[in-house]
C-alpha cells in the first residue's frame, strides 16, 4: 500500500474510534454520524484513482461496491439469523467501511473483529461466571480495521 492510501486508512481510524467509544458507552451508532462519515469513505475513490491510471477506474469502483455490499450483506444476514443480535448501526458502519477496505480487506477486519469479540466474551464469562449479555460491536470493528491497516503495511 502506498503511503497516501495508508495515511487515508490511518485517518479513517479516528472517526472509527469515535464510533467505537460512542457504541461502547451508549450501545448505538447514530445515523447522522454515519451520514457524516459517508463523504470520507467516498473520498477513497478519487484518492485511489489518483495513484493509478484512469483506465482502472471501473476496477476501483467495483472494488468499493463489492466491499460495501459484502459488508452490508454479511452483517445483515447475521442480524436476521440472530433475531437482531447485530444492530442496524453496526450493519451500516460495516457497509461504509467496505468502500475503502474492499471486500477482502473488510472480511479480514470482520474476521479479526469477531475473533476478538469471542475471546473477550470467553474471558468475561470465565471471570464473572455470568452470561455476557449484549456487547457493542464497533469497538471490535475498530481493532479489526486497525489490525488490517497495520498488516497491509508490513512488507
Amino acid at each position: 500500500m502506498n503511503s497516501p492510501l495508508f495515511f487515508y486508512h490511518a485517518l479513517t481510524m479516528l472517526p472509527l474510534a469515535g464510533f467505537a467509544f460512542y457504541d461502547y458507552r451508549h450501545h448505538r451508532i447514530r445515523n447522522a454520524a454515519l451520514l457524516a462519515f459517508l463523504p470520507w469513505c467516498l473520498l477513497y475513490i478519487p484518492l485511489a484513482c489518483s495513484f493509478c491510471s484512469w483506465i482502472t477506474f471501473p476496477v476501483i469502483l467495483l472494488h468499493c461496491a463489492m466491499g460495501f455490499l459484502s459488508g452490508f450483506l454479511l452483517l445483515f444476514s447475521v442480524s436476521l439469523a440472530t433475531n437482531g443480535g447485530i444492530g442496524g448501526g453496526d450493519i451500516k458502519l460495516t457497509a461504509l467501511l467496505g468502500i475503502p477496505f474492499g471486500a477482502s480487506g473488510l472480511m479480514e477486519a470482520v474476521a479479526l473483529s469477531c475473533l476478538s469479540a469471542l475471546i473477550h466474551l470467553g474471558i468475561r464469562k470465565a471471570c464473572k461466571r455470568k452470561p455476557a449479555g449484549n456487547i457493542p460491536f464497533a469497538p471490535y470493528l475498530f481493532f479489526g480495521c486497525m489490525a488490517v491497516t497495520l498488516l497491509w503495511t508490513v512488507p
